[in-house]
């Protein structure tokens, strides 16, 4: 069983695109990284996989059911942390807690385990909590089920460090006892730390789908020449993300190392460094 699978996704808002022929999967015990620059198309397809917005074409499955016509059912097995989360604002957040594990049939230690882990304190209302409480109580509420499929949308947004690294060891162990996983997030290091592939969108449609260990492998280097004569227009094949400062010329470079070393050759240059590029470089040069 794939627990989320989309296919061919279509969302249009009248003459405009949400997302267009977007695919991907996640399949059982598995955590993807789900990210792309702002307006990309990835809130859009995330409430298509949790059932809250109809696809214009193509179609998602959680857990085998259809997520729109036949989701009710799947979405038991579903935890949601979603960027604008709802409670009921007159309980406080041991009651809303107790609520959502009197539905999901959980036992009150799993609120205890999980509070304490996050440090959230009960006795409050959900509207005397700062960004980040709040955030842990999203989380916990998602968590609290135990479900088989977890969609965390910008989870460790208002997260302090060590909260943040608690968040951590709470998804590696729900990863562990075989839930699936999708995680969207502008924090790509989180992307990194977690994520055993990536599927990244751009302008509402899939530009790349990589596996963490293989995009670590990628041949993007990082290159900075210095020179004291005019600044040479970088115009080599493959070259990204060009940077001036002063007389140093910094950019990315995704090719061949002989058409580099030549190109690098033909212009006056005083100084050079190349390396390879880390994780964060490599997800912006998909942006690009």
């Amino acid at each position: 069983m794939i627990p989320c699978d989309v296919s061919n996704l279509k969302k249009y808002y009248g003459k405009n695109v949400g997302v267009e022929d977007v695919t991907f999967n996640v399949k059982e015990g598995e955590i993807v990284g789900f990210i792309g620059p702002n307006g990309a198309g990835k809130t859009t397809t995330i409430r298509a996989i949790v059932g809250l917005l109809k696809p214009t074409n193509g179609s998602v499955a959680i857990l085998n059911e259809d997520a729109f016509k036949n989701g009710h059912n799947a979405r038991r097995e579903l935890g949601y942390v979603s960027g604008e989360a709802s409670y009921f604002p007159e309980l406080t957040v041991m009651e809303n807690l107790k609520f959502v594990a009197d539905m999901r049939g959980v036992s009150y230690d799993r609120i205890d385990y999980l509070s304490t882990k996050l440090e959230l304190a009960l006795t409050r209302k959900p509207a005397e909590l700062s960004l980040g409480n709040k955030k842990k109580l999203s989380i916990i509420m998602a968590l609290l089920s135990s479900p088989k499929l977890i969609i965390l949308d910008e989870p460790t947004v208002g997260l302090d460090p060590i909260v943040k690294q608690k968040f951590f060891e709470l998804i590696e162990e729900e990863k562990k006892r075989g839930a699936s996983i999708l995680i969207s997030s502008h924090t790509l290091p989180d992307i990194q730390r977690l994520c055993d592939r990536v599927v990244i969108i751009k302008g509402g449609k899939i530009i790349a789908i990589e596996e963490m260990e293989q995009l670590k492998t990628k041949r993007l280097k990082v290159v900075t020449i210095e020179t004291d004569y005019s600044k040479p227009e970088i115009t080599l094949s493959g070259v990204s993300n060009v940077k001036t400062d002063g007389n140093q010329i910094k950019f990315n470079y995704n090719g061949e190392m002989k058409k580099l070393v030549k190109y690098l050759n033909s212009i006056d240059i005083t100084n050079i460094s190349i390396e390879d590029a880390g994780l964060e470089e490599m997800f912006l040069h998909f942006y690009e």
